[in-house]
């Protein structure tokens, strides 16, 4: 199974969906789509690498369980990691200097669509690979296949949330859905809607399912993207 493929495929079915009956109506920008086409393009390489290099590391290497395979593995897997990330994703926001070197890239655009879905400082894609395989492989023992699979499941996650369509309110009781993520990239704020499961955020309070949709997301300075990843002030909001 090729997660690359199958969510690069999915994302360009989802990109086209998303053209007919967009949630908010963009135009074309070719600033932005070189700059997102350059994130996603990092997005897959860093992937491409992460198999070759800490995932071979890590498959045959030291286990703390071994559940393997199965649907019970792969379901166990999607929790922790879905756990493990909520507390990350909120240690991004919270920490300065997470934020300022890792996730910040990730808020800047104004556009929450299918190409922000990866576009993200190669920094934090590296360290997502690496902690993914640090649970899946280490402390669950999952097979190459389970791996794979969760992975997978993440992947279009991902692709689902940041999509621009509209999604019935009752599917944020189960799901992160796309009007909810756009909360959390609302400019200035970014404090709810951190798991994509929203039993994390209900357990931990920061769960918001909003009645209407956002429209002002992203950084003043969304287009100093290359001050964005050296770290260099810009402006938020």
């Amino acid at each position: 199974m090729n997660v690359t493929f199958t969510v690069l495929l999915t994302g360009l079915v989802m990109l086209l969906v998303e053209q007919w009956r967009p949630a908010w109506r963009r135009d074309w920008n070719m600033g932005w789509l070189l700059r997102a086409a350059g994130f996603n393009t990092l997005q897959a390489l860093i992937a491409y690498v992460g198999v070759q290099t800490w995932d071979r590391l890590l498959e045959g290497g030291f286990v703390l369980v071994r559940l393997d395979d199965g649907a019970g593995a792969v379901a166990t897997g999607y929790l922790l990691v879905t756990f493990v990330y909520y507390w990350w994703h909120r240690a991004r926001h919270s920490v300065p200097g997470l934020w300022r070197w890792v996730h910040r890239v990730h808020h800047s655009p104004a556009r929450i669509e299918v190409l922000t879905s990866f576009y993200k400082h190669p920094v934090e894609l590296v360290l997502n690979g690496v902690l993914s395989s640090l649970l899946l492989y280490t402390a669950l023992g999952l097979s190459p296949l389970a791996v794979t699979t969760v992975v997978l499941i993440t992947g279009l996650a991902e692709l689902f949330y940041h999509w621009n369509v509209r999604t019935p309110r009752w599917l944020g009781w189960f799901f992160q859905r796309p009007e909810m993520h756009r909360v959390h990239h609302e400019r200035g704020l970014h404090t709810s809607n951190f798991s994509d499961l929203p039993l994390w955020d209900a357990l931990f309070g920061t769960l918001y399912n909003p009645h209407e949709d956002v429209v002002l997301c992203g950084f003043v300075d969304e287009r100093r993207w290359f001050d964005l990843i050296l770290g260099k002030p810009v402006r938020e909001r």
